[in-house]
């Protein structure tokens, strides 16, 4: 197992793209799980979205089925992963691609959980 971990200190206040570094996979990897906890949760009616990215292009081939999380929760855990294969020497990067409107949350850390393939 490996996990790879973005941490994005502060305000979670606009979308991003490349976010808390990249990584270059030193193997092949399959996606298990993907986690995310906030210190502060955030508030408002739409949730906020991210987004793995391997060279430039989502994991998830249906958008709609993007790692969401809710106000006012401080952890999710999300297992519904498109079965693929994240090959060696590929750059994994992490996108926010949608923020809480009102209350941003805050100290967001991302967690790619992986297997090796």
């Amino acid at each position: 197992m490996k996990i790879i971990r973005w941490y994005i200190d502060g305000s979670i206040s606009r979308a991003k793209t490349w976010v808390g570094g990249t990584y270059r996979m030193e193997a092949d990897y399959r996606p298990v799980a993907i986690h995310q906890s906030v210190r502060e949760t955030g508030a408002i009616t739409r949730p906020q979205l991210i987004d793995i990215n391997v060279d430039d292009e989502s994991i998830f081939t249906d958008q709609n089925n993007r790692p969401a999380m809710l106000p006012y929760q401080n952890y999710k855990t999300w297992t519904t992963i498109p079965d693929t294969v994240i090959r060696e020497g590929s750059i994994v990067t992490l996108d926010i691609d949608q923020v809480f409107e009102e209350t941003p949350c805050r100290d967001l850390t991302v967690e790619l959980e992986l297997e090796e393939a």
